[in-house]
């Protein structure tokens, strides 16, 4: 993987439960890694969901191979938040490549 490629800056985020005052258990999301990533832009499509139009896309993220990424992480790129489908380890190229989703909140 040439160094050159990876231009675009994300962030990886990891959930984590906390307790409020309350007892109760809240998810929240926080930063976990940052780093750059080639971006393949892959495909796009508009669906209605609930009465609601939304514009779905779906990424490819090239990482180096050491970057601590799992599944159950998140990608934010652009001000907008990913979730993540696969991951492929290359120990060949050493990169991680990673298929992810545009997240409708």
């Amino acid at each position: 993987m040439l160094a050159g490629l990876l231009n675009e800056p994300i962030t990886i985020i990891e959930s984590a439960l906390t307790t409020n005052d309350y007892g109760e258990e809240e998810q929240e999301w926080v930063e976990k890694y940052t780093t750059r990533a080639r971006l393949v832009h892959d495909y796009g499509s508009r669906s209605q969901t609930n009465s609601e139009i939304f514009y779905t896309s779906t990424k490819t993220f090239q990482v180096r191979y050491y970057v601590p990424v799992t599944v159950f992480d998140r990608i934010i790129w652009n001000s907008l938040t990913y979730r993540i489908i696969d991951i492929e380890p290359s120990k060949e190229m050493m990169n991680l490549t990673i298929k992810a989703e545009l997240v409708n909140e």
